[in-house]
């Protein structure tokens, strides 16, 4: 009975430190949320404020350089393939052009003729307004 007794009263010390506040915040639409920190403090919605780690933005633009060129010839798909949905497209004159967003803040702009076959790709420094 005696290792019973010191277990309940060992559980009964060690208890206060194991708690934590729970604060009842309402929001914007009334309904109530539950969090661990003050309502004042709120997390929905926030976005991260700290740049990303050196190694991330080196490993970026290290897969933007090791990506193959659109070159003169390739299909649409192929451009896909390698580089993923352009960030945005345009139409002018009969011939399509995507934008892919480059790591130095530029963009690489890959026109196509009517057939889906790339006619040029190169750096351009702002991607046009196309109502997207």
């Amino acid at each position: 009975m005696k290792i019973s007794e010191s277990l309940l009263l060992a559980l009964c010390l060690v208890s206060p430190w194991a708690s934590s506040e729970i604060f009842k915040c309402s929001d914007g639409k009334g309904k109530d949320k539950y969090q661990n920190f003050p309502c004042a403090i709120d997390s929905i919605g926030s976005k991260a404020t700290a740049a990303p780690p050196k190694e991330v933005v080196a490993s970026a633009v290290m897969q933007a350089a090791e990506r193959k060129q659109p070159e003169p010839g390739m299909k649409m798909n192929d451009v896909r393939a390698t580089w993923g949905a352009p960030k945005s497209t345009d139409v002018f004159e009969g011939t399509e052009i995507w934008y892919y967003e480059m790591p130095a803040g530029n963009f690489l702009g890959v026109r196509f003729d009517r057939t889906g076959t790339v006619q040029s790709a190169g750096e351009v420094q702002k991607v046009p307004d196309s109502g997207d």
